[in-house]
C-alpha cells in the first residue's frame, strides 16, 4: 500500500530517518458507534448531522420501571435515553477460539473490542496473523461495569469465566492473548477521558520503546439502568434527553455507548513500511484539577494549563489550529468552564509564540457527543476519529441541536467561533501567504479526573 504523508510533514522527503523521533502516526482505524457500524457510515451521519439518540431500546431493561420526571423519586432516572449501537448480543465466538459458554460470560465489551482490532488492523493494511509475536501495545479505555452487576444478579451460576467475562483487564488482555501481541496490555479508567488518556500512555510506550505499534481505544456498552440512576442523582443526566452543547437550553448530557480503535506507529517507521497515515499525532498532555468546589467539578485553571501543555509538548503555535473537537458536555456549568479554560489557554500561548492579538475568529469549535451523546470511556477516541475523516474529507461536521448561545460563554475577543453548518474545512494562512496544515485539539475531560 502506498503511504500517504499528511499535510504537516515537509514535502519531498525521501529519508524517514529525517522525521522528528516523537511524533506519532495514526494508521489504521475502525469504530461502532450509534447509528454507524464503521468508520464510512459515522462520517455520512456527521456530514448529514444526524442526531443518533434514540429511547433506551426495550432489550435493555424496561423504561417504565426505572424512569421518572421526578429527580427525587427513589431507583429512577430522569433520562431515558442514550446512543445505542445494536447487536451487543451477537459474537463469532467461534472465530475467536472461545467456547459457546465463555462467550456467554463475556462482557460485550470485550466481544465488540475484539473485533474491532481485528477489524483496525486489517484497515491498516495487514493480517492480524503478521503481526503475531511482535511488540504490539494494547491500550483500551474502559469504565463501565454492567455486565459485572448484570451477573452478579445470578450468582447461583458463578463460574471462572464470570470472572475473566467481567474483569476490565481483561478486555485489553484477551486481545493480546489472542492476537499474540508482546507488548504492554493495559486498561485504563479515568471516567470519561479514559481513551484520551489512553492514546497519551501508549504515545509515550512508543516513544520509550516499550512497544513498536499500538492498538488504543475506548469501550462503552450498557445493560443495567444503574449508572443511570446513579448519574440522575448526580444531576448530569439531560431531562430533554439532548446533549445542547454551548445552547443556552444546555441541561446535562445524554450517555452514548460504542467503541473505537486506532492503530498507532511512529511516523519515521510507518513512512518506512509505506503505510497509509490518516493523521499524526504531535503531542498529548494529562493532568488533575486538584481541589476544586467539588470532586466532580471541573478546573478551569487545570484545563488551561493541560491545553498549554499538549501545544506547548506539540511545538505548534495557536494560531495554526484551526479546530478544536471540544468535551462538551452540555451542562450548564461545564461548557462555560470549557470555553473560559481555551481562551485562557490560547492567550498565554499567543504570548508565548509572540503573536498579535486576535482580530477575527480562525479556530472552530465542535462536539461529537451532540451526534452520539456522551461515550464516557469512549468519548475521546469518538473525537478523534471524528477529526481524522474531517481530515481526510477536508469538511468540519456541524454541531447540532444548536439554536442560541449561552449567555455565560462569550467569543468576543477570542479566536473561536461554533460550527454550526457542515462547512469546507479550510486552510489558515499568515498575511504574507504562508499555508498551515490542518490541525485539531481533541480535549476530553473527566469526572473526579481532569485529562
Amino acid at each position: 500500500m502506498p503511504s500517504k504523508v499528511p499535510e504537516d510533514i515537509s514535502e519531498n522527503i525521501q529519508d524517514s530517518s529525517a522525521m522528528p523521533n516523537d511524533l506519532i502516526a495514526i494508521i489504521g482505524i475502525a469504530c461502532r458507534f450509534p447509528g454507524a457500524n464503521n468508520y464510512h457510515q459515522f462520517w455520512s451521519n456527521l456530514q448529514q448531522g444526524i442526531n443518533s439518540i434514540t429511547e433506551i431500546p426495550s432489550e435493555r431493561w424496561d423504561i417504565d420501571k426505572f424512569y421518572s420526571t421526578k429527580p427525587e423519586e427513589p431507583h429512577k432516572s430522569i433520562s431515558k435515553w442514550g446512543g445505542f449501537i445494536e447487536g451487543i448480543d451477537q459474537f463469532d465466538a467461534q472465530f475467536f477460539s472461545i467456547s459457546p459458554r465463555e462467550a456467554q460470560r463475556m462482557d460485550p465489551q470485550q466481544r465488540l473490542m475484539l473485533e474491532l482490532s481485528w477489524s483496525c488492523i486489517e484497515d491498516a493494511g495487514y493480517a492480524p496473523s503478521q503481526l503475531s509475536g511482535s511488540s504490539v501495545g494494547v491500550f483500551i479505555g474502559v469504565c463501565n461495569y454492567d455486565y459485572d452487576i448484570l451477573q452478579n444478579g445470578y450468582q447461583k451460576d458463578t463460574d471462572g469465566h464470570t470472572g475473566t467475562g467481567t474483569w476490565t483487564s481483561i478486555i485489553p488482555n484477551r486481545i493480546s492473548y489472542f492476537l499474540n501481541f508482546r507488548g504492554p496490555s493495559i486498561p485504563v479508567d479515568t471516567a470519561c477521558s479514559s481513551s484520551l488518556v489512553a492514546i497519551h500512555q501508549a504515545i509515550n510506550a512508543l516513544k520509550e520503546q516499550e512497544c513498536k505499534t499500538a492498538l488504543v481505544g475506548g469501550v462503552s456498552i450498557f445493560c443495567t439502568p444503574t449508572r443511570y440512576i446513579q448519574m440522575s442523582k448526580l444531576g448530569m443526566l439531560s431531562p430533554q434527553g439532548q446533549c445542547k452543547t454551548f445552547d443556552s437550553e444546555a441541561d446535562g448530557y445524554v450517555r452514548g455507548e460504542g467503541a473505537g480503535v486506532i492503530l498507532l506507529k511512529p511516523l519515521a517507521k510507518a513512512i518506512e513500511d509505506k503505510d497509509h497515515i490518516y493523521g499524526v499525532i504531535r503531542g498529548s498532555a494529562v493532568n488533575h484539577g486538584g481541589r476544586a468546589k467539588t470532586l466532580t467539578s471541573p478546573n478551569v485553571y487545570a484545563q488551561s494549563q493541560v491545553l498549554c501543555s499538549a501545544y506547548t509538548k506539540a511545538n505548534v503555535a495557536p494560531n495554526t489550529i484551526s479546530y478544536i473537537e471540544a468535551h462538551g458536555t452540555g451542562t450548564p456549568l461545564g461548557d462555560p468552564i470549557e470555553i473560559n479554560g481555551l481562551k485562557r489557554a490560547f492567550k498565554q500561548l499567543h504570548q508565548q509564540y509572540d503573536l498579535s492579538s486576535v482580530d477575527k475568529p480562525y479556530c472552530g469549535l465542535g462536539t461529537v457527543k451532540t451526534n452520539i451523546g456522551h461515550l464516557e470511556a469512549a468519548a475521546g477516541i469518538a473525537g478523534v476519529i471524528k477529526v481524522l475523516l474531517a481530515m481526510k474529507n477536508q469538511e468540519l461536521p456541524k454541531i447540532v441541536n444548536f439554536q442560541q448561545l449561552n449567555p455565560r460563554i462569550e467569543f468576543k475577543k477570542s479566536p473561536f467561533y461554533l460550527v454550526c453548518e457542515t462547512q469546507q474545512w479550510k486552510q489558515l494562512k499568515t498575511e504574507s501567504g504562508e499555508i498551515f496544515p490542518r490541525r485539531a485539539g481533541v480535549s476530553s475531560f473527566g469526572w473526579g479526573w481532569r485529562g
